[in-house]
């Protein structure tokens, strides 16, 4: 397990506070023939996961439990290391449960998408091609418009925007001129989506969505608190945006979400629900309910964004556009795959390559170097 701190290129504003960095755990799990399977524990507290020194402990707790020897084949290490990470730490699960299944599927010479498809019992093979979004910063209108006209010429056909993101006050009225701005600058067709990160009690997220409906907004991620899922009914109901349950989802919120029928879209991070065997079991539920889905990721680096790429890719049911082109809102990344093989979202799609696991892969100087990382990461140590 090695730690690391990614900055990001600008700090990204949000209804839960900046982000400015995010700092994680790189795991490793080596078989007996020198194959890696990696995975990536990069916890944000401030969206729900554990903090940084529970998901440490954590993993380190995991990791002496596979390391025992008592787990003889994947089914029983999946299981192990579950256990060993408890319910209360995703980011650590995710982390141990994604290097098990990077290493399976380097075992067996197959890409992840190609084994995920296969464990969902899906015929056919998984999509060569997954379209993401592009984040939008900037707090001004100004800056929204510039950053999206970038967007644009850069090749994204949807972008999203997170909203009520003032340090000072937050108002509706600035997030309407932001979001038409906005709309000017990417044009009539292009997707717009939006975050409010739980900014809003009931009666503020109806009169905000009432406002928004005439700007073609494709849906809204959690505009009231997590545990509001009467209101998030409420609103999804009413018809005027499509409503998405994100922060709603973790812990036991995917139940409670399916139960109450909170949201229309679920916006599944798979590092912040434990990982792909989690994720499985909850894209099945949501396909059974008739929910749509939309893989994210919580601003990670490499290991962690191919996690989420390679489920949607295996799971890919049509041509939904996902929010996994965040690559460029990093300054720096963890340098564990050549470039260009994983993709990088860069032009609103990302290339599924037919590399096994994950994608990525060892390089020759980890063991010399304690791990190699992109200019302007932080290499913090080894546990």
């Amino acid at each position: 397990m090695r730690a690391f701190a990614l900055p990001l290129r600008t700090p990204l504003a949000t209804g839960h506070g900046p982000i400015a960095s995010r700092s994680g755990f790189l795991v490793c799990l080596e078989d007996e023939m020198g194959r890696v399977g990696f995975g990536e524990a990069t916890p944000l507290a401030e969206f729900g996961t554990e903090d940084l020194s529970h998901c440490q402990a954590a993993v380190a707790r995991a990791l002496g439990v596979l390391a025992d020897g008592v787990a003889r084949d994947f089914d029983q290490a999946l299981a192990a290391s579950g256990i060993a990470a408890g319910a209360q730490a995703p980011c650590a699960r995710a982390a141990l449960d994604t290097a098990l299944h990077d290493l399976e599927a380097k075992q067996a010479g197959r890409a992840l998408a190609d084994r995920i498809r296969a464990r969902a019992g899906l015929s056919g093979e998984p999509a060569k091609r997954v379209r993401v979004q592009a984040l939008i910063s900037g707090q001004s209108p100004k800056a929204v418009a510039s950053n999206a006209r970038a967007s644009v010429a850069a090749g994204f056909d949807a972008v999203k925007l997170k909203l009520a993101v003032s340090a000072v006050h937050r108002d509706l009225g600035i997030d309407l001129e932001r979001v038409t701005a906005l709309r000017e600058a990417v044009g009539p067709e292009r997707r717009i989506r939006l975050d409010a990160n739980e900014a809003w009690d009931g009666d503020e997220a109806q009169v905000a969505l009432e406002a928004l409906e005439p700007f073609g907004i494709d849906f809204i991620e959690q505009p009231v608190v997590r545990t509001d899922l009467a209101s998030l009914a409420r609103l999804d109901a009413a018809g005027s945006i499509a409503v998405a349950a994100d922060e709603a989802l973790l812990g036991e919120g995917l139940e409670a979400c399916l139960t109450a029928r909170a949201a229309s879209v679920f916006v599944l991070k798979p590092s912040a629900i434990g990982g792909i065997s989690a994720s499985l079991a909850a894209a099945r539920r949501a396909r059974e309910a008739s929910v749509r889905i939309v893989w994210s990721n919580l601003i990670e680096g490499l290991p962690g964004r191919a996690a989420a790429l390679s489920l949607a890719a295996g799971l890919d049911e049509g041509e939904e556009v996902h929010g996994l082109g965040t690559a460029s809102l990093l300054l720096a990344d963890l340098a564990i795959s050549k470039p260009g093989e994983t993709g990088s979202g860069e032009a609103g799609v990302v290339e599924i390559g037919s590399r096994s696991g994950l994608g990525c892969e060892l390089v020759a100087t980890w063991r010399a170097t304690g791990g190699v990382f992109g200019e302007g990461a932080v290499f913090e140590g080894r546990t």
